[in-house]
């Protein structure tokens, strides 16, 4: 390992060590996402709001956020384990053709329950529509339709808050961060969060086995 690959595996493991305690001791957190794992659910430059989760908590549908390796990482709850047996889930990203190693209850952090896009707040989909099925497919199979989408939906983002999926039927309410208030906080207040930008992707490459650095 390069020193330059040590400092980015240092500054990452630093931030999920953040991350992680922030979340379990003060309630909320939201970060930045990255990279192409999640698509059509989750788009590059998506703030996730994330909320703890205990595991008889745990849901096929929902989009669990994991401590693995010291990379944080949202993928979607595909399997849950039945009554009796030992307490593992399987987890895939919605654009991942295969599904993620078993989850164990100790890497589980939390839930994802809202995206912030565009200024809204979005409701975090249990479940992807007809043409959002398309898209998963399409990027599963093809990393430069990924690219596609992404870069079309960047463009479109500019010119239309909502991007390629703007028509959705999920509702939405404005979201605007305070004028004052600075990229890394803890609000005041008995729930507290914490905020956290996570978009460093190495040599700008999307990754698709987490959105997260």
């Amino acid at each position: 390992m390069t020193k330059g690959e040590s400092s980015v595996a240092l500054a990452a493991a630093l931030k999920c060590e953040l991350a992680t305690e922030v979340l379990r001791s003060f309630g909320v957190l939201r970060f930045a996402a990255t990279g192409w794992s999640m698509l059509p659910a989750v788009w590059p430059g998506d703030t996730l709001v994330v909320e703890p989760i205990g595991g008889d908590q745990v849901r096929v549908g929902d989009i669990v956020l994991v401590n693995r390796h010291a990379r944080l990482c949202a993928h979607r709850v595909v399997s849950a384990p039945v009554r009796g047996e030992a307490r593992r889930w399987i987890t895939q990203g919605d654009g991942n053709p295969a599904p993620d190693p078993p989850l164990l209850e100790n890497e589980l952090l939390g839930r994802v329950t809202y995206l912030i896009r565009a200024g809204r707040l979005l409701p975090a989909p249990a479940k992807l529509s007809a043409m959002e099925r398309l898209l998963a497919r399409a990027v599963r199979r093809s990393d430069p339709a990924a690219r596609v989408l992404v870069y079309l939906n960047s463009r479109r983002q500019t010119s239309s808050p909502g991007g390629l999926l703007k028509n959705s039927k999920i509702s939405a309410r404005p979201w605007k961060r305070g004028p004052s208030e600075p990229a890394l906080s803890l609000s005041k207040g008995p729930r507290k969060s914490l905020e956290i930008n996570m978009g460093f992707s190495p040599r700008g490459r999307p990754d698709r086995a987490g959105i997260f650095s």
